[in-house]
C-alpha cells in the first residue's frame, strides 16, 4: 500500500550547507530549473577561488588520499581514458596493497587522474551537501571527485546517464562539450564513442576554482587540466523519472486484475487471426491501466522513493543504542538535525517515514508524537504535556531513539 504524505518536513541543519541557491549564485534558482534543468548546461563563472571551501579543499584530499584504504574499490585511477580500481593496479606492483599510496602517486605522477568514488559517504562535509540538495531537489545525489595532474586529459569524452553539477575546486580545466547522440537517456543506455571521435566541440570553455557547471544527463564531454593541477567535485543527480512512475503503474495494474497476467492467445504467432485479436484486447489493456491506478497514490510512492536515496543522519548512534538500557524520564534527547520526516495517518495508526522505512504507531499518541517532531529544543519524557503518563512518554522516546529519529544529548 503506498504512504501518503501529510507533507515532508525537515528538521533544522547542525550547520549551514551550501544549498541550491549557493550553488547556483548568483543565478536564480527557479529560472534555472525552467531554463537549464534537463534542457542545456549551464555555465557559472566566479572570482573566488574558495567558494566550495566548506564542502572540499586541495588540503582535505591530499588528508583523505594519505588515509585511505586502497583496498577499497571507490578509489580509481585513470589509465588511458578509463576508469580502474587502484586495488587492480597495486596488487601487481612491489609490495601489493600495502605499497598502493606509492603505486596511486606513481601513475599521478605519469598524468593518471585520481578519482575518488562517492566520497560523499567518506567526508561529512560533502555528505552534508549532498543531504541538503536532495531534500530540495527530491532526489538523490552522489559526490564523486576528480584529481588530475597539470596538463593532463582525464576520462575519454562521454557523457553521463544522469545530470551532474561539476564544482571547480582547485586549478583549472579546459572543457569541451560535443553535440550528444542521445537527449536524456536511461541508465542503461551507455555512450558509444564512433570510431571517428566525437566530433567539433560546440562549445569549449575554463572553468577556474569558483566556478560551476551544470551538465544534462546525455551531454557528450571531455575536460584537460591546465598548467596546474586540477580538482573538482561532480554532484551526480539521481531523479525519480516519469519512466520509473508509469512502470510502477504498470506493475500495480498487473498486481490488481488478473487479466494483465493471461497470456496471449494460444497459437497466436502463426496465426494472423489470433494475433488481430490479441492486438485489440492489448488496446484495452492499455486503455484500461489508467482507471485501474491511482495517480496520487502513485506520486506519494515516488516521493517515498525519491528520498529513500538520501545517506541517513545516524552519527552517535551506536552509542545511543548503548544508552538506551540507563534512559530516564530526565534524560534530554533531541530529534535529529537534517532529518526528513513525514506522519501521515494509515488506518487505526499513524505512519512516520523517515529513513527509508516507516514506523507505525498507534493513533492514540498522535499528540505526543507531533510534540516531539516539533521540538528545536532538547527535551525528556517528563517534559512532553499529554494524555500518555511519563512511563508511556519514555517508552515512545526509547522508540525512537532506537529507530534513529531521536538522539540522545
Amino acid at each position: 500500500m503506498a504512504v501518503e504524505h501529510g507533507g515532508w518536513k525537515a528538521a533544522p541543519t547542525a550547520q549551514p550547507s551550501l544549498g541550491l541557491s549557493g550553488l547556483l549564485s548568483p543565478y536564480d534558482t527557479a529560472d534555472f530549473k525552467r531554463e537549464f534543468w534537463e534542457k542545456k548546461p549551464l555555465v557559472i563563472h566566479r572570482d573566488d577561488p574558495d567558494y566550495y571551501a566548506d564542502p572540499l579543499t586541495f588540503r582535505d584530499v591530499d588528508h583523505i588520499l594519505s588515509t585511505s584504504s586502497v583496498r577499497s574499490s571507490e578509489l580509481k585511477v585513470v589509465v588511458n581514458g578509463q576508469e580502474i580500481p587502484l586495488v587492480e593496479m597495486a596488487a601487481s606492483g612491489p609490495g601489493g596493497p600495502s605499497n598502493g599510496l606509492e603505486v596511486l602517486y606513481d601513475l599521478y605522477r605519469k598524468g593518471s587522474t585520481v578519482v575518488f568514488k562517492f566520497l560523499h559517504e567518506r567526508w561529512e562535509p560533502l555528505g552534508r551537501l549532498c543531504r541538503r540538495l536532495s531534500g530540495e531537489f527530491s532526489a538523490g545525489f552522489q559526490a564523486n571527485a576528480y584529481l588530475t595532474p597539470a596538463g593532463a586529459q582525464g576520462l575519454s569524452s562521454h557523457y553521463d546517464t544522469h545530470d551532474v553539477f561539476v564544482l571547480q575546486v582547485w586549478g583549472s580545466k579546459h572543457w569541451r562539450l560535443y553535440e550528444s547522440p542521445e537527449e536524456l537517456p536511461l541508465q542503461n543506455r551507455h555512450y558509444r564513442r564512433p570510431a571517428d571521435g566525437p566530433g567539433a566541440p560546440v562549445r569549449e570553455f575554463d572553468l577556474k576554482a569558483g566556478d560551476l557547471m551544470y551538465m544534462p544527463r546525455g551531454t557528450v564531454h571531455d575536460a584537460t587540466s591546465n598548467e596546474e593541477a586540477s580538482l573538482h567535485i561532480t554532484l551526480g543527480v539521481l531523479p525519480v523519472l516519469w519512466s520509473t512512475v508509469l512502470k510502477d503503474a504498470l506493475d500495480r495494474a498487473i498486481e490488481s486484475d488478473p487479466r494483465y497476467r493471461a497470456s496471449l492467445p494460444p497459437g497466436f504467432a502463426l496465426d494472423p487471426g489470433l494475433r488481430g485479436e490479441a492486438a485489440a484486447t492489448l488496446a484495452e489493456l492499455l486503455a484500461s491501466v489508467a482507471a485501474a491506478v491511482h495517480p496520487r497514490d502513485l506520486v506519494e510512492r515516488a516521493a517515498s522513493r525519491a528520498l529513500v536515496g538520501r545517506q541517513p543522519v545516524l552519527d552517535g548512534h551506536l552509542l545511543d543504542l548503548e544508552g538506551l538500557r540507563t534512559m530516564g524520564p530526565d534524560t534530554l534527547v533531541r530529534r535529529r538535525a537534517e532529518l526528513l520526516w513525514s506522519l501521515s495517518h494509515d488506518g487505526p495508526g499513524v505512519s512516520l517515514e523517515f529513513h527509508g522505512k516507516v514506523v507505525r504507531l498507534p493513533a492514540r499518541i498522535e499528540p505526543e508524537l507531533r510534540q516531539l517532531l516539533s521540538a528545536d529544543a532538547p527535551f525528556s519524557a517528563r517534559q512532553v504535556t499529554g494524555a500518555l503518563d511519563v512511563e508511556g512518554r519514555l517508552v515512545l522516546i526509547r522508540r525512537l531513539v532506537q529507530e534513529g529519529l531521536l538522539t540522545l544529548v
